[in-house]
């Protein structure tokens, strides 16, 4: 007799946000692709997917890199209302970078409610140490507000680039409304049927 087949995976929509160039497209295309793009062409948006495993549950990552989408606000309020889960970045070699992601929480605060937001605060380009602007420790300080995990990764060779995508899943799943309770059975009829039903 067969076993049972594989579980579907969970499908989540995870949008990078931050900057111009801080390495979104990078980030993305290094954990989906296995590659690193040397150039990125501007575009209002880029998708990418890729299936992984987490708490031994494949997970179907749909990534909205939102490249060039800086200046469209109204997207952006979309994506943020829309998604699932966030990557938020800077790069380590640019000061108004880290200051860029405050307003941008504040933001999806304000149009996704009072509730946690599953999200990620990561640090690009930490190979760069001779050109770092933003100590590890004020990117560690501002998860800690947050409450939110943080990395600082390196997509060039692919340091801890798996592991933002491990973390938001696990972020998405720590903060999910818990699964409605199936229906309970319906009653017996014996104990729904007068009694005098069953004198005789």
């Amino acid at each position: 007799m067969a076993g049972p087949g594989p579980r579907p995976a969970k499908g989540y929509r995870v949008v990078l946000l931050g900057s111009v160039a801080v390495g979104k497209t990078a980030l993305a295309t290094q954990f989906a692709c296995g590659r690193f793009p040397e150039q990125c062409e501007p575009s209002v948006e880029e998708l990418f997917s890729k299936v992984i495993e987490v708490n031994a549950a494949p997970a179907l990552l749909e990534i909205v890199d939102t490249v060039g989408a800086e200046h469209l606000v109204t997207l952006k309020d979309l994506y943020i209302k829309n998604s699932d889960g966030f990557v938020v970045l800077y790069s380590v070699c640019s000061e108004a970078s880290f200051e860029a992601v405050r307003p941008l929480r504040e933001r999806m605060g304000r149009l996704r409610g009072p509730k946690a937001v599953p999200l990620v605060l990561v640090g690009t380009k930490a190979d760069l140490d001779a050109e770092r602007q933003v100590l590890t420790a004020r990117g560690r300080a501002l998860a800690r507000e947050w409450r939110c995990p943080f990395l600082e990764v390196t997509a060039k060779s692919k340091l801890m680039v798996d592991q933002v995508f491990t973390q938001v899943v696990r972020e998405m799943e720590a903060l999910a409304p818990p699964e409605a309770a199936p229906p309970a059975p319906p009653s017996n009829a014996q104990d729904t049927w007068p009694s005098e039903r069953f004198i005789g």
